[in-house]
């Protein structure tokens, strides 16, 4: 038996030996990168801010662009309007709700309806050169994982004042 061993001990490593070292290095490599990419905040939650803006107002949201499953993130919504808007609506695409848990909505909408399977929230009225800011904070689902619609639209009533287009990207 020791013969065997020393002979095993002497001679060149297996062919499989040397491949699984290198497996093994690259498996750590990889997790050495995903690491890193996360402290950089490569993929993080960074917010990020979009805006449109029209004859009657200016709307802005401020939101991350990407997020990961099962983490909370806000989005703030801002409006100004330059003339008076006498029902301001928030028209949010499915992409807002789908697969998202709503915390809470400050202040409170006065009114939720939909409209061809958007979630459409109405405020009280807005004088010319009024502000509104609206807060949200959602918590993604973690099976949640894509790109989602994030499309937000500013109306009086039925009538579009300001859109902005936008994408959400879910991360496992």
């Amino acid at each position: 038996m020791t013969e065997l061993f020393r002979d095993l001990a002497e001679g060149d490593p297996p062919r499989a030996l040397n491949r699984g070292l290198w497996a093994r290095r690259a498996a750590m490599t990889v997790l050495a990168v995903v690491v890193v990419v996360a402290l950089l905040d490569v993929l993080g939650q960074r917010a990020s801010r979009s805006s449109a803006a029209g004859p009657a107002a200016a709307l802005s949201l401020r939101a991350p662009k990407v997020v990961r499953g099962g983490l909370l993130f806000e989005s703030r919504v801002e409006i100004t309007a330059r003339r008076a808007i006498d029902h301001p609506r928030l028209v949010l695409a499915d992409g807002w709700v789908e697969g998202m848990q709503v915390n809470s909505v400050s202040p409170d909408a006065e009114g939720t309806t939909s409209r061809g399977g958007d979630v459409v929230l109405s405020f009280p009225a807005l004088r010319a050169g009024e502000r509104r800011t609206i807060r949200m904070q959602f918590q993604v689902d973690p099976t949640n994982v894509g790109h989602r619609s994030y499309d937000l639209e500013l109306d009086d009533a039925e009538t579009a004042l300001a859109r902005i287009d936008r994408t959400l990207t879910i991360l496992p």
